[in-house]
């Protein structure tokens, strides 16, 4: 007798598509979907640079990686974009949202054409991607989206104008449509890391020795986030194992949500 059980953790052959695909996060994520045999869809804005991602993590998994040119924030781009990844893959079972950037500056001191471009890639180009990717879920009852949003939602900084607010939105936008969308087999969720060192941040790391302990001081773990960190909760929120879970934001970061992150003391003797 085969008392054999499916794996409820598996991704396999499962469709993904990743934007910000060529980033820090997305490509990270991309690796480790990849190593778990999943298809990858990676969506991002250089032709070039996606060819030379899709060919890199294709050849280190062995797996299935492709990627696909589009401006989130155009509605007609986006839409392209997935018709051929579905044309290519032959369904959307997954979306993961990592594209976003940041502009870090007082209110007083904030242009508001700055503002507008957060706000534009981190929020609009989200809700198109949600809108295009859902259709094709829908078109199989099933489907899973993962947005990316950040521990800054939920706990203000000051000089985070634009980042904080549409990643606030973010949030919002995930109990929204997992509402909406629950009867269609679409599980939403969003999931909210702490600091990942990233080309949003990269410089300010660099040039500033004691910026990261100083980071790390703040953090009950005492380690900042990072793609690896991230993608076993990624893992979880594709997988059957989460079939019932829907319209949660998940933190990812080293006990943040429930610790102070105003002052960590030195750890506590056991």
């Amino acid at each position: 007798m085969n008392d054999r059980k499916e794996d409820i953790f598996s991704i396999e052959d499962r469709v993904v598509v990743v934007t910000g695909g060529c980033g820090g996060i997305g490509m990270g994520l991309a690796q480790g979907l990849a190593a778990r045999h999943a298809r990858i869809a990676l969506l991002d804005m250089d032709q070039e640079k996606l060819d030379e991602t899709a060919k890199k993590l294709a050849e280190k998994n062995g797996a299935e990686v492709r990627g696909y040119a589009a401006d989130i924030t155009d509605e007609a781009s986006t839409g392209t974009a997935f018709q051929k990844i579905y044309e290519d893959f032959g369904s959307v079972y997954g979306l993961i949202n990592c594209a976003g950037i940041s502009h870090v500056a007082p209110l007083s001191q904030m242009p508001m054409d700055r503002w507008s471009a957060v706000m534009d890639v981190n929020v609009k180009g989200t809700v198109i991607c949600c809108k295009i990717a859902g259709k094709y879920m829908a078109k199989n009852k099933a489907g899973r989206i993962i947005n990316i949003s950040s521990l800054a939602a939920t706990h203000g900084k000051p000089g985070y104008t634009a980042y904080t607010p549409s990643k606030a939105a973010i949030n919002g936008l995930t109990f929204t449509l997992a509402a909406e969308w629950a009867r269609m087999g679409i599980n939403v969720n969003s999931v909210s890391p702490v600091m990942v060192v990233t080309d949003i941040n990269r410089h300010q790391v660099e040039s500033d020795p004691g910026y990261l302990p100083r980071i790390c001081s703040t953090i009950p773990q005492g380690r900042i986030c990072s793609p690896e960190l991230l993608c076993g909760t990624m893992v979880f929120l594709l997988s059957e194992a989460s079939s019932y879970v829907t319209g949660q934001n998940i933190g990812c970061d080293g006990g943040c949500q429930n610790g102070d992150i105003s002052v960590i003391k030195p750890p506590v003797e056991m």
